[in-house]
């Protein structure tokens, strides 16, 4: 409903041109289809010697004698015309920018299929990390709980702190307490903090 009342204002002049002819025309003869409008309005241009909407003369016929307009009527034509082709150049802007949208769209849909594929990939590659972590983690347990205390107790004060933690948690509680029990009480204290801290 909007889009035909913007519609009619922006073709007033003709809209209003083309209402008295049909108010002077009895109502049988008023069009009811698309196909007799542009009959009625192109025999109207004819009528009136407008050549951009006026029919074709069918075979055989003459052309009707073009009616010569007043200078008000003159003005309102080239208003109309002036508007009309206002309104084409804005239809193909909007065109314009509407094929832009849609490949800036186009666009942003590749750029966030890719930013899924990368984020699939670094979640399975830390998935990956993680579980060879844990087998070396495994594996350094295991050694660590076949050494002697006092040995393993040197080897792991020298360790990165969260890798000793991590270390001392795998362990067997009685492994664990005879290795921090072979370090200083400075040493096993600070360890052991760290171990019970939650995380």
């Amino acid at each position: 409903m909007n889009k035909l009342l913007n519609f009619i204002n922006e073709f007033k002049y003709l809209y209003l041109l083309f209402g008295f002819v049909m108010m002077a025309r009895p109502a049988y003869s008023i069009p009811t289809t698309i196909d007799e409008i542009k009959q009625s309005v192109g025999s109207l241009c004819a009528d009136y010697g407008l050549e951009f909407c006026a029919l074709e003369p069918e075979a055989g016929k003459k052309a009707k004698k073009a009616h010569k307009f007043t200078e008000s009527e003159k003005k309102i034509l080239t208003r109309l015309a002036e508007q009309q082709e206002r309104l084409r150049l804005r239809a193909m802007e909007l065109d314009r920018r509407e094929g832009q949208l849609k490949t800036l769209q186009e666009d942003i849909q590749r750029q966030i299929t890719r930013l899924e594929k990368l984020q699939r990939e670094i979640e399975r590659n830390i998935k990956k990390k993680k579980t060879q972590d844990n087998k070396q983690l495994e594996k350094a347990v295991a050694l660590y709980s076949k050494m002697d205390a006092v040995t393993a107790a040197q080897s792991i004060s020298k360790l990165d702190r969260t890798i000793a933690v991590n270390i001392l948690k795998q362990m067997k509680e009685k492994q664990a307490s005879l290795v921090l029990s072979s370090m200083t009480a400075e040493e096993s204290a600070s360890l052991i903090k760290d171990i019970t801290r939650k995380n």
